[in-house]
């Protein structure tokens, strides 16, 4: 991804990207317990939001499938998701994503044993999630905290730090993550050899966990109480419990019920049962390559072949426990580790200090060249601007015009694809209202064309008749375009034209999917346009539609582009539509032109509200 800051580029939030979002936070909430319906929830959700190109909703979709992975053991998949996600995180680090993000990392690196590196990401994390006051991140930072001085034996340090996680958790009410804060409590109390106050905390877990259908946490409650069953050397129990615990999906949970039980059958005298457990273990811990589980299984298994008198193999295993042990315990590795802890806050301060200062330089000079071009590029638009204006004539070029016609003309950029032309000849008031392709600078050009040729076909080959301008219009913006045989560009333009004789009382209307709506005693007629564009089209040799209409005193006509109806707002976020557009007309054609042109816009900017706006828009009305 490019670096550039995401959020610039992230589309708003609107119906779709909010159910994306709380899809992802509820799935996010279940991490601990996903299942296979789960999966399936969370894969389709990262579909969803790269089907619209919503860069968030990808970032946390793929939090919760590395989330997803993790739990299940699939530690390579989970930091295979989690670093696609991160690329966005890093971008936007006041999201409370960013971090969770870093807490899953260390998790990961934590099942490796690298705990150099889980230790500096879940420092990193609690820093984060207080800087953002985000309180949920901030109680598991807590508890992986206490989890990883547990695994260096600070206990003193790793109870401070449950403790205070158990607190967060309970303040907020997430029973799910209290029960993991006590399990995890329990675990480091059967370490200090406090066996009775350890069950009394995984039991409490166990039942919340039970009571919220925590499918795939029960067993990692019950592989804590078989644990503290073993130390007090009541096996029977603990057996029944690493058996209840090999039910479970996790292989890292598997993994040390078998090993825990085949310390018990070591224990109980089933020499042989023990040894095929613990040789499934060790088959496991490989699989995974957890340094500290590899540790843990050949000390059992040196302890297995102790008492099965095979001291060449019971030699051998001990010898691969220290080897093992070695790797993530020595000396100079807690050494390591508690200067990270020394060193985390000031070398962080200062690579942000250098950081910011570096990026203030180049922001500075990217501004400065940024600045001068878009200054160029918007000082040309203008001109272009100023230009496509001189070219949409006046209402006062036509007497009597400007007291019984109103024109809402807003485009969404500062030139528009949306224009008005109108003129007087031969007694005849002929006025169309062009929609062309896109908007912005493509459109204008467009409109500009249709103006010209426009100018062209009534003024100088004095053709007068609806249906034949719009056919001669799409013949000269076919030739212009240079659109031949239905191959090539499809741009081109909708457009609503009437040719007005205010002596015989007539009106000749044509339209390209621009329909014409009259009111006339208190009633919206519509007349609808051929569903063909000026420009190519498969159909290109049939002749527009003229309707030819007597009109009445008192009636009001009105031509318009698709803007107004298709913009997104109101409580839902829905487009406005043409149905309500209809029922606003009828509202007001007996006011003033220029009241109904007040209306209209207030109208617009109601129903806009917040929402950007994703058309040019185009409104004429006109009293004949």
């Amino acid at each position: 991804m490019n670096k550039i800051n995401s959020k610039l580029r992230m589309k708003k939030t609107g119906i779709r990207e909010s159910k994306i979002d709380e899809a992802n936070l509820r799935l996010w909430n279940s991490r601990y317990a996903i299942s296979k319906a789960g999966e399936k929830d969370i894969a389709s959700n990262l579909s969803a939001a790269e089907k619209i190109q919503y860069e968030r909703g990808v970032a946390y979709a793929k939090l919760n499938i590395a989330a997803a992975n993790f739990f299940q053991s699939k530690s390579e998949v989970a930091l295979r998701y989690l670093t696609d996600a991160f690329q966005w995180f890093a971008n936007n680090k006041d999201e409370s994503g960013y971090a969770r993000a870093i807490l899953l990392k260390g998790n990961i690196f934590e099942s490796f044993g690298d705990y150099e590196k889980t230790l500096s990401l879940w420092l990193e994390a609690y820093k984060v999630s207080k800087d953002l006051k985000d309180i949920e991140s901030e109680g598991e930072s807590c508890s992986q905290l206490g989890l990883i001085y547990s695994r260096l034996n600070d206990f003193a340090k790793a109870l401070e730090y449950l403790n205070k996680g158990l607190k967060i958790r309970e303040e907020l009410k997430d029973e799910n993550a209290v029960a993991s804060s006590l399990n995890r409590i329990g675990m480091v109390l059967r370490q200090t050899y406090k066996y009775e106050e350890a069950l009394d905390y995984y039991f409490r877990s166990l039942k919340i966990r039970k009571e919220n259908k925590q499918v795939s946490a029960i067993p990692w409650t019950l592989l804590g109480i078989a644990n503290t069953y073993e130390d007090m050397k009541m096996y029977r129990e603990s057996l029944d419990y690493y058996e209840q615990t090999m039910t479970g999906s996790d292989k890292r949970c598997v993994l040390q019920a078998l090993m825990g039980s085949g310390r018990v059958c070591n224990q109980t005298g089933n020499a042989e049962k023990a040894e095929a457990r613990l040789t499934e273990s060790l088959r496991m811990a490989k699989e995974l390559n957890s340094q500290v589980l590899l540790a843990e299984v050949h000390s059992a298994l040196a302890s297995h072949y102790e008492l099965s008198h095979q001291p060449a193999k019971a030699l051998k295993s001990f010898k691969q426990f220290l080897k093992e042990k070695d790797s993530y315990q020595s000396s100079e590795t807690r050494s390591r580790l508690s200067n990270i802890e020394v060193a985390h806050a000031i070398e962080k301060s200062e690579q942000e200090k250098e950081i910011y200062r570096l990026r203030h330089v180049e922001l500075k000079q990217a501004y400065d060249i940024i600045e001068e071009k878009n200054k160029d590029i918007t000082d040309s638009i203008n001109y272009a601007s100023r230009i496509q204006r001189a070219l949409l004539p006046e209402q006062k070029e036509i007497k009597g015009l400007n007291n019984r016609c109103f024109i809402l003309y807003l485009p969404k950029d500062i030139v528009s694809g949306d224009f008005y032309w109108f003129t007087k000849t031969d007694g005849k008031l002929i006025i169309a209202v062009g929609d062309c392709t896109g908007h912005g600078v493509p459109g204008a050009l467009m409109s500009m064309l249709g103006i010209s040729f426009l100018e062209e076909i009534v003024n100088r080959r004095e053709i007068l008749e609806s249906d034949k301008i719009l056919s001669e219009l799409r013949i000269e913006i076919q030739r212009a375009l240079h659109q031949t045989g239905g191959e090539g560009t499809k741009d081109g333009m909708d457009i609503s034209l009437c040719v007005i004789d205010e002596k015989a009382k007539t009106l000749q209307y044509s339209g390209a999917y621009n329909d014409l709506y009259l009111i006339r005693n208190n009633e919206l007629i519509e007349y609808r346009a051929d569903h063909m564009p000026i420009g190519i089209y498969e159909r290109s040799d049939e002749n527009f539609t003229r309707h030819d209409i007597e009109t009445l005193p008192g009636d009001v006509v009105y031509m318009f582009s698709d803007g107004f109806a298709d913009q997104f707002g109101g409580p839902n976020g829905k487009k406005y539509k043409y149905a309500t557009l209809k029922a606003f007309l009828n509202k007001i054609h007996n006011l003033p032109v220029s009241k109904q042109e007040k209306e209209l816009e207030r109208e617009f900017d109601s129903w806009k509200g917040t929402n950007t706006q994703v058309d040019d828009v185009l409104v004429m009305g006109l009293f004949l």
